[in-house]
């Protein structure tokens, strides 16, 4: 069973661990499935603002929004958001990973706390290799590297002067490569950790962070990181992640194979959940509350773990007339509240090519409903992107035909 907390899951089943690991690293998935004797712990965080390292982000009201390096916004993209909800971003000057207790409880580590006092009067960092073996799972490490990182600041008009050498982690020949890593006040990793704090100057805001803790049979503990990027990532740099796309691919495929059988489709929504959590991710960007997620038509807006069910995973290209690429494209859906996902999905709404809502005859001029459904406000339209707006264009389409079957 998936406990969720803080925007943390925390997995303690084996066979829930594989399949959570499934569109994350088969080497892991080969390493836990032969020494099955263990008994694993998953952990996954969204990297917050409090994680990030402090050369990566804006620490104080000093500092202006153009600190914040590590989010994948613009400067002019995080002043709109600002504007629109009247609230700035949050500052933090702390610089470790926050991990829950039970990490330190699985790893036997008596977890530190704050003492009376300045800072520099505090414990000594604890080294966690005294307590388990440390692994970055390389196959997870290939798109947090400098290459990907400027191209994001290049993407994104940011203006960072980082020496590249600063940010390049060693990472060995073989699948898992061993790493340093330590224990502060506030969480895990500190400057002594080199190979890590590498690391950290390519983990932006809302990055999972994985953390998988084994215990052999010997009692010998190791603890295995791997890390995953939000969805907006891709988006930006305008590639494709490889292995999330197979891994849905595969769910297409078994969606339309039990569909055909008319069984149950208990073991496909998984395939379903998982695009609709990257729809999630992605809408937790553009918001200056940690975990929130909105509807970009409605802005109705609520943290995603306490009331997820309130939002639907809505196609803009039908399911049932995509293909295996298109199907969990994060960019063939929004993520809509289930009011707007009912209109969108009958094609009583759609998107103008200039980003802006169309209604249907039926509605176009009922200003209360429109008012009622929360209708009445411009889209936001940073979730229209061009991949977005081409799917649109298709809804678009349809949305037209169906007008003039409706006048009829």
């Amino acid at each position: 069973m998936a406990k969720k907390k803080d925007n943390v899951l925390v997995y303690e089943d084996t066979e829930k661990i594989l399949e959570y690991l499934e569109d994350k690293s088969f080497d892991m998935i080969d390493y836990i499935n032969d020494n099955s004797n263990s008994t694993y712990t998953l952990i996954r965080k969204f990297i917050t603002h409090s994680d990030l390292p402090t050369f990566g982000k804006r620490t104080g009201s000093s500092q202006t929004i153009e600190k914040n390096f590590l989010y994948y916004l613009s400067v002019d993209e995080m002043t709109e958001i600002e504007e629109r909800e009247s609230k700035e971003f949050e500052t933090a000057k702390q610089s470790n990973i926050t991990v829950p207790s039970l990490f330190y409880e699985k790893l036997g580590i008596e977890q530190l706390q704050r003492r009376e006092g300045p800072q520099d009067s505090q414990h000594n960092h604890v080294l966690i290799n005294e307590y388990a073996q440390i692994f970055l799972v390389n196959q997870t490490i290939g798109f947090f590297s400098p290459k990907y990182t400027f191209k994001i600041f290049e993407k994104l008009d940011k203006i960072v002067n980082w020496n590249l050498e600063d940010c390049d982690i060693y990472i060995n020949d073989s699948k898992f490569t061993p790493i340093e890593l330590r224990h502060a006040i506030h969480g895990i990793g500190t400057s002594a950790d080199i190979e890590f704090h590498k690391l950290r100057h390519n983990i932006f805001k809302n990055d999972s962070l994985i953390l998988l803790i084994e215990e052999t049979s010997n009692n010998e503990k190791k603890l295995f990181i791997l890390l995953d990027k939000n969805p907006r990532f891709f988006t930006i740099i305008d590639e494709t992640n490889q292995a999330y796309e197979n891994y849905l691919i595969k769910g297409k495929r078994i969606v339309e194979l039990y569909t055909k059988e008319m069984v149950e489709d208990e073991k496909t929504r998984k395939y379903q959940n998982s695009w609709r959590e990257s729809l999630a991710e992605e809408m937790m960007n553009y918001t200056t509350v940690e975990g929130n997620v909105f509807c970009p038509f409605t802005y109705i807006e609520g943290n995603f773990e306490d009331i997820g069910t309130l939002y639907r995973a809505s196609h803009i290209k039908s399911y049932s007339d995509s293909d295996v690429d298109e199907a969990f494209d994060v960019n063939n859906g929004l993520l809509l509240v289930a009011n707007a996902d009912a209109l969108f999905d009958k094609h009583l709404i759609t998107v103008s090519e200039d980003k802006e809502l169309m209604f249907s005859f039926l509605l176009e001029h009922d200003v209360k409903l429109k008012a009622q459904l929360h209708l009445t406000l411009p889209i936001f339209k940073m979730v229209l992107n061009d991949h977005r707006m081409e799917y649109l264009k298709e809804h678009r389409r349809i949305f037209l035909e169906k007008e003039e079957l409706r006048k009829k």
